[in-house]
């Protein structure tokens, strides 16, 4: 446990150090300062949430997770890593953990940052009502973001490098926004954070159950085939 806990202290430093992280962070906020316009509470917090739902979650999460594994070989450190006293197991788990808890913080400083905006330039019809419920949902479309950005990590570490994965969550997004209208798009891992948002107006899991097994299988399949070639891939 203190080799995995080490490990993920190191991962984690080296994620918060990085441009990556708070460069994806500033564009978000960015682009939700432009929706500041909207006529009142629902309607612009639902406008950021989508983005966030179709667009943000994808690529934000999608970039962190390809330079968290993939700069290892960009940087030529991934043989020192491996000559750590730590398993390569650990070192997968510590990676992935560490990028579940940044992409969480700047899920929560971007709703935070979107309410104080928000105030700030006094868009009528406020209440915490409103703020609760597209907190909840903020919340739980990061998490299945998470999950449909699991492969991506063992992409950049078959290909290593960022190009790749970062293409792949290029291809998916626009996949998303093109079979997510479809009667297929229920069964697509990365249309199903989109329309999840779209149909939860009155229900908190409006899809069927099928659409979430699909997002957690994704996330498994992601992070044990990152584990099995970590483990068992000749490491040249």
């Amino acid at each position: 446990m203190k080799s995995f806990l080490a490990a993920f202290s190191v991962e984690s430093y080296k994620l918060r150090r990085s441009y990556v992280l708070w460069a994806t962070l500033l564009f978000i906020m960015f682009v939700t300062s432009l929706r500041s316009v909207e006529p009142d509470w629902t309607s612009y917090l639902g406008e950021v949430t989508f983005l966030f739902a179709s667009v943000f979650g994808i690529m934000a999460f999608g970039v962190v997770m390809s330079w968290v594994f993939g700069r290892e070989y960009a940087d030529r450190t991934f043989k020192d890593l491996l000559a750590l006293p730590v398993s390569r197991s650990k070192i997968v788990m510590a990676k992935y953990m560490s990028v579940v808890l940044w992409c969480l913080i700047i899920t929560l400083i971007s709703f935070g940052f979107a309410i104080v905006l928000g105030l700030i330039v006094g868009i009528p019809g406020f209440s915490a009502a409103i703020a609760q419920h597209y907190f909840i949902l903020f919340m739980l479309l990061a998490v299945f973001h998470l999950l449909s950005c699991a492969p991506i990590a063992f992409l950049a570490s078959i290909s290593r490098g960022y190009l790749v994965p970062i293409a792949f969550a290029f291809t998916t997004l626009m996949v998303a926004l093109t079979v997510g209208p479809t009667s297929f798009g229920a069964y697509l891992p990365w249309s199903i954070p989109a329309l999840h948002l779209k149909m939860s107006d009155s229900v908190v899991f409006p899809l069927d159950g099928i659409s979430y097994v699909i997002l957690l299988l994704i996330g498994c399949i992601g992070l044990i085939s990152t584990l099995v070639w970590w483990r068992s891939a000749d490491q040249k």
